[in-house]
């Protein structure tokens, strides 16, 4: 039997932030995840710049594009665009963001494992004796005294240590575009955003070192819409259905407030905690957050200032729900109206720079609440209606669905 005092399910980026600063203070970590690295994953490969910062490790190994600039449109119509001078994204794939972190980790100490998935935890996790529990895995079995589970929105962590964490669930579909010689160059630094054609969602275009990122995305209860949309969005931009490869779909779990993450010696974070920012659709940022503040409370729990891990929900809930609260706020009242936010966002330079320093990290949603004072109680009317709106849209579509079953 293999003896930790942390293993961590998952080595995408909340996985193995955890483990790397686990493994610089010291703790014996194993890291482990499914699939065999390098690997691919469903995502938009965009690191805000409010991410980077969050990592205090070189990422321009794997930086395909640096994004200055946003070519906005409102369903599909004219477009117009914006610069800054500074970077707002950074533009890489899973496949190699996630080889880098794991590939750090195991330099800091911690042991990694691909291609090895969990099949049976201990139910003692849940418990908070300070003895070691076991999972096993299909060849070993390994004991620890914290489980962080980072495998993802439907992950065995969770689901058997009954943290089911309480999410609203948009779902996104994308695929990849090759670059070819007759393609414009002026979407080397610039990403495409199409707002106003998806319900809650919006449509995008993100370039990489040698093909675009097409996706759309949307609250599950308009997941039906997706192809169609998708296939819309490429010819807008001038690219062939048949140009798109590796077409695939993926949930983006969004956690309702209070919904458990820790219990006992077990955490759950990123994805399948639900972190991920309601309005950008962005999880990169909250997966590099919530690793940290898992891997402090570890900290604190294997040096006996902490019982459990319950320290990390109540840092999640303090530190980071508040600003996803606030993004889920914004989100359902700028997908209600698009229109007015997009005009604001082409004549006005001071709203841009706002724009700007929040994808930036500079600011906060709740620096930005601050900011507009008595304006906010028209942000939250407006959210307000928006949210009874979609609520009757998701109710009338599942009246329509049980029709059809009948």
């Amino acid at each position: 039997m293999n003896a930790y005092d942390v293993i961590v399910a998952g080595a995408g980026p909340a996985g193995s932030m955890s483990a790397r600063l686990l493994a610089e203070r010291g703790a014996r970590v194993l890291l482990l995840d499914k699939q065999r690295f390098p690997r691919d994953k469903p995502c938009g490969g965009g690191v805000t710049v409010r991410a980077a910062v969050l990592q205090d490790i070189d990422l321009s190994p794997v930086i395909e594009r640096t994004v200055h600039g946003v070519r906005f449109t409102l369903r599909l119509g004219e477009a117009f665009e914006r610069h800054f001078e500074e970077p707002l994204s950074f533009m890489t794939q899973r496949s190699r963001l996630d080889a880098l972190l794991a590939e750090r980790a195991a330099e800091a100490g911690a042991e990694f494992h691909d291609g090895v998935a969990l099949r049976e935890i201990d139910p003692a996790f849940n418990g908070t004796s300070s003895f070691s529990r076991t999972v096993h895995t299909d060849s070993d079995t390994y004991t620890a005294r914290v489980l962080i589970g980072a495998d993802g929105a439907n992950g065995l962590v969770g689901r058997t240590l009954a943290l089911r964490t309480e999410c609203e669930e948009a779902v996104a579909l994308e695929g990849n575009v090759p670059y070819t010689p007759d393609m414009p160059a002026d979407w080397h630094d610039v990403v495409g955003l199409d707002l106003g054609g998806m319900a809650g969602g919006y449509g995008w275009v993100f370039p990489k070192g040698d093909h675009l990122n097409v996706g759309v995305g949307c609250w599950k209860y308009a997941a039906f819409t997706l192809r169609p949309k998708l296939f819309e969005l490429s010819r807008r931009y001038g690219f062939p259905e048949s140009s798109i490869e590796n077409l695939r779909g993926h949930h983006l779990p969004v956690r309702v407030p209070g919904s458990p993450i820790a219990r006992g010696g077990v955490a759950v974070v990123g994805d399948a905690a639900g972190l991920v920012d309601p309005l950008s659709g962005e999880g990169i940022h909250m997966a590099f957050a919530s690793g940290r503040l898992a891997a402090e409370e570890a900290l604190r729990v294997l040096s006996g200032e902490a019982a459990d891990m319950s320290g990390y929900e109540a840092a999640v809930d303090r530190e980071l729900q508040t600003e996803l609260t606030v993004s889920r706020r914004l989100q359902e009242m700028l997908t209600f109206a698009p229109p007015p936010y997009l005009a604001i966002m082409r004549r006005s330079d001071k709203f841009w720079r706002l724009f700007c320093h929040l994808i930036r990290g500079e600011l906060t949603y709740l620096d930005l609440m601050r900011m507009i004072g008595p304006l906010r109680l028209a942000m939250e009317f407006l959210a307000d209606v928006a949210e009874r709106r979609r609520l009757g849209r998701v109710q009338s579509g599942l009246r329509l669905m049980a029709a059809a079953g009948r």
